[in-house]
């Protein structure tokens, strides 16, 4: 059980442990995919080539200028762990971005992002408007989970006719990458600046993001800061805050999933659950928070610890 939850063996073996990139025997570096981590690289004052560039990429344009709309503020996440860590940024003194960075697919992930994309829009108009000011709205999410059947890891959709094959409006533009199709690639075309950034955020390894960062100067540049970043207490502090929190929910979300289902797989195999409990020990969760996951009684947990 996770609180109330009842988890159930499927569920367990879609646990995703803490995110963490590998850097030999020193502490490893922190995960780009982790939506606080993400927020802090490309949305703080001062990072905006880091911005342009991954909006380039995706947007295939070339970006000029950009304007971080929300900067980070790091009082306000301290005080609000639900917080949606999005950027909102105009690019080229008129196009409206909003992008953002998610571990999984949860069941209202795209109704969300729609409406995320509808707010931004809308605001651009005020009272005594008329909707000439309305300018194109982009709604882009980098997302650690599968969301569609297609092969391709970027999907990119508009309000089109499919009968007629035209396009209504460019008004509204919604991008979707799946990092883990990045397997299905059978050649890497690295001078692909997307394809760089991709593989930044997938990278497991520091010997993973020193190839990456070699072939393109600003992931160079974020690299760097995101060793940099790795070496902060504080901000390590709350990077492993946040994979906690963001674990606690995937499991709430995707433990509810199985309510109903019946007796003998709602309880899992007590197994399994040790199996998921050693992989949360190695990646360092306290036993408190292991013992919420996997409901298995406190003592069994700290005996685990002698079987590393």
């Amino acid at each position: 059980r996770y609180g109330s939850i009842i988890l159930d063996d499927d569920t367990l073996n879609s646990i995703r442990v803490p995110r963490k990139i590998i850097n030999g025997d020193e502490p490893y570096i922190l995960s780009p995919k982790n939506d606080f981590l993400f927020r802090l690289l490309f949305g703080d004052d001062g990072n905006e080539e880091l911005l342009a560039s991954l909006l380039s990429s995706i947007l295939h344009e070339e970006i000029e200028h950009v304007v971080i709309k929300n900067p980070y503020i790091l009082k306000l996440f301290s005080e609000d762990k639900e917080a949606i860590l999005d950027i909102k940024a105009a690019i080229n003194s008129k196009k409206l971005v909003d992008i953002e960075i998610q571990l999984w697919n949860s069941p209202c992930l795209m109704s969300r992002i729609l409406f995320y994309w509808a707010r931004l829009y809308a605001s651009q108009i005020k009272q005594g408007n008329d909707y000439t000011v309305l300018q194109k709205t982009t709604s882009i999410l980098i997302l650690d989970d599968l969301n569609h059947s297609s092969e391709d890891y970027h999907a990119c959709s508009h309000l089109h006719d499919w009968k007629q094959h035209i396009t209504l409006t460019d008004m509204i533009e919604v991008h979707v990458l799946e990092l883990p199709k990045l397997h299905n690639l059978k050649q890497l075309d690295k001078s692909n600046t997307l394809l760089q950034w991709m593989l930044f955020f997938n990278a497991q390894t520091r010997e993973e993001l020193i190839m990456v960062s070699e072939a393109n100067p600003v992931i160079k540049k974020a690299t760097d800061l995101l060793i940099t970043m790795s070496r902060d207490e504080e901000t390590r502090q709350m990077y492993e805050a946040r994979e906690e929190y963001l674990l606690g929910r995937q499991i709430e979300i995707q433990g509810a999933k199985g309510e109903g289902r019946e007796e003998g797989r709602i309880e899992g195999r007590e197994t399994e659950r040790k199996d998921i409990a050693m992989k949360l020990i190695e990646e360092g969760m306290n036993d408190e928070f292991i013992e919420k996951i996997t409901g298995l009684d406190i003592a069994v947990i700290r005996s685990l610890h002698n079987n590393r």
